[in-house]
């Protein structure tokens, strides 16, 4: 359930980066594909971000969720939008996995 809480989120952002690119001048623009699915997948994520954290503790799997969300939308912004991934971002999503682990280690 964690997993998917975060797929979801991470592909909402990303898909209402994509719903967005095109220009959001008159309100016939906001009705499109990838901004309608980017709110769905946020409404799932949200669904499941709440039983998600009534079953673990909170100071652990919210850092973790943030996290992962991070690394996928900088990966996924890289893959779908040509973003670089600078050295000083691959340093942050290095740091963040060792938070993970830590952060881990002590649940």
């Amino acid at each position: 359930m964690v997993a998917a809480a975060v797929i979801c989120n991470a592909a909402a952002q990303l898909a209402l980066k994509h719903g967005g690119m095109s220009g959001l001048h008159r309100w016939h623009d906001w009705i499109n594909l990838p901004l309608m699915a980017g709110a769905l997948l946020y409404g799932v994520s949200f669904i499941l971000t709440v039983k998600v954290y009534a079953a673990y503790p909170l100071s652990v799997i919210s850092p973790l969720m943030a996290g992962c969300i991070f690394i996928l939308i900088t990966l996924g912004a890289a893959w779908f939008f040509a973003e670089p991934v600078t050295l000083q971002k691959l340093g942050g999503m290095l740091l963040i996995v060792a938070g993970i682990v830590l952060l881990g280690k002590s649940a």
